[in-house]
């Protein structure tokens, strides 16, 4: 008797191959939605951030890779096309379907061992979804070969209607992709206009020891340069200590960034009248204390931002050996110097970004960062 997974009838292993089929149309429909949220957001933060899990682990590196949209489709679509084949082979079974579903599980599976492998030796990360459809892909394969048809030869009626489905996806999308690409570049146009035409202040006249990332030695080496006075009370500030990342991953070898205090709290910024903010400057004082450790002292700080108090600071202190410095506040002149730096751009709110000697008060969403940071990429060149 031949064997069967989708033809004879529900057993436990066409249970399980119904299940991993609509797990890989899910995982593929996310991935294509975090394609387009990503490169293409219409607002700030409109990209999901259950893939960006670290460094090693995000979708946000294979999402700017080449191999994410080859002319203009996500590769992801194909990911949920295959999962629909798969499906299709329980929804209508027959020993033809099977043999398309098992013959592409197979091809599908070699195409997912590939990308795996150019994820960690191209670039160094693994997307956690990629890697979620990569497992179920594998699971898909070894199920056609151990309880179902197993061939490398698809039915050829079966596989012919799959292939149009698939070249009409493909062009759906290209499509779509073009006009979010030229939606983009006509707001990329304007930006950059608006970007070139401020007033050229210059780079901070003293290089900030607190980095939040070096893509060069020396500060004023890369081509992108972008200092951020900023609050540790101030939720937009937050907003963009959690953006700055997501331009890493896509500018990092080409992007310096520094981080200068510009506390709104009078008790350490003469500036400030009055009690804005009652914590920063103590926030200041904590992060200022270990240069090499800032970044990850930053992050930790605007993470606990909501119930930012001193028993918070002291149990961050505590935990990088740093209660020395917090408790008798011997930052403070590292602080003081860093607020100084203000009086030549006018500062008068948090976040203030320079970029390249050019102020942008608040901030601004993704697109229109990657906008001016193409051209001065091109500039550069």
């Amino acid at each position: 008797m031949q064997k069967g997974l989708t033809t004879q009838g529900i057993t436990p292993a066409h249970a399980l191959h119904i299940l991993i089929s609509l797990l890989m149309i899910g995982t593929g429909i996310y991935l294509t939605s975090h394609y387009y949220g990503t490169v293409y957001p219409t607002t700030l933060g409109d990209s999901s951030s259950l893939c960006d899990i670290s460094s090693f682990w995000n979708c946000d590196v294979a999402t700017f890779s080449p191999l994410a949209a080859p002319a203009g489709v996500p590769i992801s679509v194909f990911g949920v096309i295959t999962g629909l084949v798969l499906l299709g082979a329980s929804i209508f079974p027959s020993d033809d379907q099977e043999r398309t579903a098992s013959a592409l599980s197979r091809y599908n599976l070699i195409g997912c061992v590939a990308l795996f492998a150019y994820s960690l030796i191209a670039l160094g990360s693994l997307c956690p979804m990629c890697s979620l459809y990569y497992v179920l892909s594998a699971c898909a394969a070894l199920l056609f070969w151990r309880k179902g048809i197993s061939t490398w030869v698809p039915a050829s009626k079966p596989i012919l209607v799959w292939a149009v489905v698939g070249i009409i996806a493909a062009v759906g999308f290209n499509r779509h992709t073009a006009g979010q690409e030229a939606k983009q570049n006509a707001l990329a146009g304007q930006v950059v206009t608006q970007y070139l035409a401020l007033t050229q202040y210059g780079d901070p006249d003293t290089e900030s020891p607190f980095k939040i990332h070096a893509g060069t030695p020396n500060f004023a080496d890369a081509p992108i340069r972008v200092s951020v006075f900023s609050d540790f009370e101030c939720p937009f500030c937050k907003m963009v200590a959690e953006q700055i990342p997501q331009l890493v991953r896509r500018y990092g070898a080409h992007m310096n960034v520094q981080y200068l205090f510009y506390p709104l709290d009078a008790a350490c910024n003469p500036a400030m009248k009055g009690g804005m903010h009652q914590f920063a400057c103590r926030a200041a004082m904590l992060a200022a204390c270990d240069p090499a450790r800032f970044a990850e002292i930053h992050d930790e700080i605007f993470a606990a931002q909501e119930g930012l108090n001193l028993d918070v600071l002291q149990g961050i202190a505590k935990k990088h050996k740093l209660e020395a410095c917090f408790n008798d506040q011997s930052s403070k002149p590292a602080v003081e110097t860093s607020m100084n730096q203000a009086a030549k751009y006018n500062l008068k709110s948090t976040p203030t970004i320079i970029i390249n000697g050019r102020k942008i008060e608040g901030s601004i969403p993704n697109p229109q960062f990657h906008a001016i940071f193409e051209e001065l990429l091109k500039q550069k060149k």
